[in-house]
């Protein structure tokens, strides 16, 4: 299947990132309209923005979910970093849903949840292996996390290729050029010395230069990562973000998209009218209010709204009712947000 792909015509309407919140999502479907499966009555199409698995409490019901409304016709994806780190047989923080290695770590934070049975995830990695990385049409562009022109040039240069290959290939490259970087023996050092505390939340290292070098290229050099985890910059001060220490901040491309095609994109946990400063990974990021468009054009727009973060309400004993984190879609083309509360809010496009 085609890595870059063209969204079906008509009304659509938008999800941010699921995180296996399977509840938020037919909460939110039945306030769009939808029946449970994903039929609309006026033929409106959902798309999901990608990473519906890891963290939630039911990654399989999600995705089953969407294998079904996707045969019928109904609903549509792009791939996120979450599918992608699947796809390459990488155990992430959250994904232990899936990757027995995980399992005992991640229960800690993530627990209760389902886990996928082992028969049944050969057939979970052919079916998100022919999922896009990109869709879109005249009128709108959607992907993961950032629509880069280098990246896009460079996907569609490969579009009919196997994904699994190419993400390996990517890889390969990127392994082999990282070697001649001038920083690279200082950052293997670095390594040696820190790796072991990078996940514990209870030990702040110091700063790592040039281990932030090396993740500010790393973001950079395959081009799947660079559209499903976005591009990043060296962080002032190291800090503890999605199970690990970091030492590079995300980087705000959109502030350099001029194109008057919109972008609606997920990814970056956007907070919806937050009541608290959000962790330095997301500082200033986003410098307008939650219900605006944003970017040097005012034309891109990321509709996730953290519903992932849930599981620190589940521990906390906050019901999804009373929760800050979010599951939203935007509707197009009429720039309408809805929430899995029943919230409507009308967004402000342009700048």
């Amino acid at each position: 299947m085609p890595l870059i792909q063209t969204l079906p015509s008509g009304k659509l309407d938008i999800i941010g990132d699921i995180h296996g919140q399977y509840e938020a999502l037919q909460n939110l479907l039945h306030y769009l309209g939808y029946s449970p499966e994903g039929k609309h009555p006026q033929g409106r199409k959902i798309i999901l923005v990608g990473d519906l698995i890891d963290r939630g409490p039911d990654a399989p019901a999600v995705l089953n979910w969407f294998m079904h409304a996707q045969k019928l016709g109904y609903a549509f994806m792009v791939l996120g970093n979450h599918e992608i780190n699947l796809l390459s047989n990488e155990p992430k923080d959250g994904s232990g849903w899936f990757f027995n290695s995980r399992a005992e770590r991640d229960a800690e934070n993530y627990a209760p949840w389902n886990r996928l049975p082992e028969n049944q995830k050969k057939t979970i990695i052919q079916f998100l292996k022919q999922q896009p990385l990109v869709l879109q049409r005249a009128d709108l562009r959607i992907v993961h996390a950032a629509w880069l022109p280098k990246a896009i040039e460079q996907l569609a240069q490969r579009n009919h290729e196997d994904l699994l290959a190419l993400i390996q290939e990517w890889e390969e490259q990127y392994h082999c050029c990282v070697k001649h970087a001038p920083w690279f023996d200082d950052y293997l050092e670095e390594q040696r010395l820190h790796a072991h505390d990078l996940e514990n939340p209870n030990i702040t290292p110091t700063m790592l230069p040039h281990t932030a070098q090396h993740d500010v290229y790393k973001s950079q050099a395959n081009p799947i990562r660079a559209l499903t985890c976005g591009v990043e910059m060296v962080s002032a001060v190291p800090f503890f973000g999605s199970g690990r220490w970091r030492f590079s901040i995300r980087h705000s491309w959109w502030d350099d998209y001029h194109d008057p095609i919109p972008v609606i994109i997920g990814h970056y946990w956007r907070q919806w009218q937050p009541q608290r400063p959000p962790p330095k990974h997301r500082e200033n990021v986003f410098t307008v209010p939650s219900h605006h468009w944003h970017g040097a054009r005012g034309n891109v727009f990321c509709c996730d709204f953290s519903v992932g973060a849930r599981w620190r309400d589940r521990k906390k004993a906050i019901a999804p009712s009373q929760s800050e984190h979010r599951l939203a879609a935007l509707r197009f083309p009429e720039k309408t947000l809805v929430f899995d509360n029943g919230e409507t809010v009308e967004t402000v496009y342009g700048v």
